[in-house]
């Protein structure tokens, strides 16, 4: 008889698959998961990410505010007297801003010596200088920087408005959004005369109550000729620490949609400098029982207007208010040199009386109080 073959036992499984590589995955559920669980962290770190991001510029923000401030009050200290936010000729031809006289302070000696003081600011030579970007002038969150141009995000401290050629020479008045025309008098004094054609004979004159109300008025140029108006640091009767010098506006300085230069170097008013609104005085007159500071940072139409961060809504080159996308305030900064975040909710007259300079020594309807302490 033949040998009966055994046969042999089966491999063993890992044997079996011997040869050919693993498959290892997720499932499509596993992965699924796995998406969801990211997007709930990436969901919560990334407003992290921008608060913190937002915070950065911010800081930036108000050192580039707090170098400015010390580059001011440089020129305070060397010149007895704080510069005019802006220079016309007698004959109201556009010459330069408060930034031309700190150019060699910011450290940009080099557009000092190109801009021309005898010639107004529409010279060519002058509008090319213009149309330089300086850092320090900016603020990162300003949404209307524009490559190659003037951009400007800082403003000075102008009170109630600006002095106007009409209907009389040196004559305050004051920018309404609404106006017809936006540009009108005011009489501060209260005794129904605006721009009086003749010398005003009144105990407390506007012009006075023009002074005690704002930091940096328009003079004309060449000094000495036409208007002379400017604070030093003992005339700020309410206190350095208690009046503010610069505040942002995210609506100041080059305007895309106006012709010519118009930013840092521009010297019409609502370019480079901030305004109390005059709405704190009924119809342009501030009597008796017409002044209300409510109404200077008023939610109320058509107050509201003109409030903090109000221009934010507005056209640029058209809201010289307050405004920056930092929240819900704007950084300034005082006549003394420090750096605040001040509130869009701040009471009005708490806001009025730290523009107002000299407001604590007025009598009668504007008379303010000097406001301590934290706002």
């Amino acid at each position: 008889m033949g040998r009966v073959r055994t046969p042999s036992p089966p491999a063993p499984l890992a044997q079996a698959g011997e040869g050919r590589g693993r498959r290892w995955g997720f499932t499509l559920v596993e992965l699924l998961v796995v998406i969801s669980i990211l997007s709930v962290l990436l969901a919560l770190l990334l407003p992290a990410v921008m608060a913190s991001r937002a915070a950065a510029r911010r800081v930036e923000c108000q050192n580039n505010q707090q170098n400015l401030a010390v580059v001011m009050l440089s020129e305070v200290d060397a010149k007895r007297r704080f510069p005019a936010s802006g220079h016309f000729s007698i004959r109201g031809v556009p010459h330069h801003t408060w930034i031309v006289s700190l150019l060699a302070g910011l450290e940009r000696a080099d557009l000092a010596e190109r801009w021309d003081l005898e010639q107004p600011s529409h010279d060519p030579q002058n509008q090319t200088v213009a149309t330089t970007s300086i850092p320090i002038l900016v603020c990162p969150d300003d949404d209307s920087i524009q490559p190659g141009q003037g951009n400007l995000s800082y403003v000075v401290n102008g009170g109630f408005g600006w002095t106007h050629a009409s209907p009389a020479p040196d004559c305050p008045s004051a920018f309404h959004v609404l106006g017809f025309p936006p540009v009108q008098p005011i009489d501060l004094n209260g005794n129904g005369v605006a721009c009086p054609s003749g010398p005003e004979t009144d105990k407390v004159t506007d012009k006075e109550l023009f002074f005690r109300t704002g930091l940096f008025f328009l003079e004309n140029w060449p000094y000495g000729t036409g208007t002379v108006r400017h604070h030093t640091a003992e005339t700020v009767l309410d206190g350095l620490s208690s009046t503010l010098m610069f505040s942002e506006n995210v609506r100041a300085g080059y305007d895309p949609y106006s012709a010519g230069a118009t930013g840092w170097s521009c010297p019409f008013a609502w370019r480079h400098s901030f305004f109390l609104s005059s709405y704190v005085c009924q119809d342009g007159r501030c009597g008796a029982g017409r002044v209300d500071y409510d109404r200077a940072n008023s939610r109320r139409h058509p107050y509201a207007l003109e409030a903090i961060n109000a221009g934010l809504t507005q056209a640029e080159g058209e809201a010289p208010w307050p405004s920056s996308y930092h929240g819900d305030g704007v950084n300034v900064v005082f006549a003394d040199g420090h750096v605040h975040f001040l509130s869009e909710k701040i009471d009005g007259p708490v806001y009025s009386s730290l523009v107002s300079p000299a407001g604590a020594s007025i009598e009668g309807p504007l008379k303010q109080v000097v406001v301590p302490g934290e706002y």
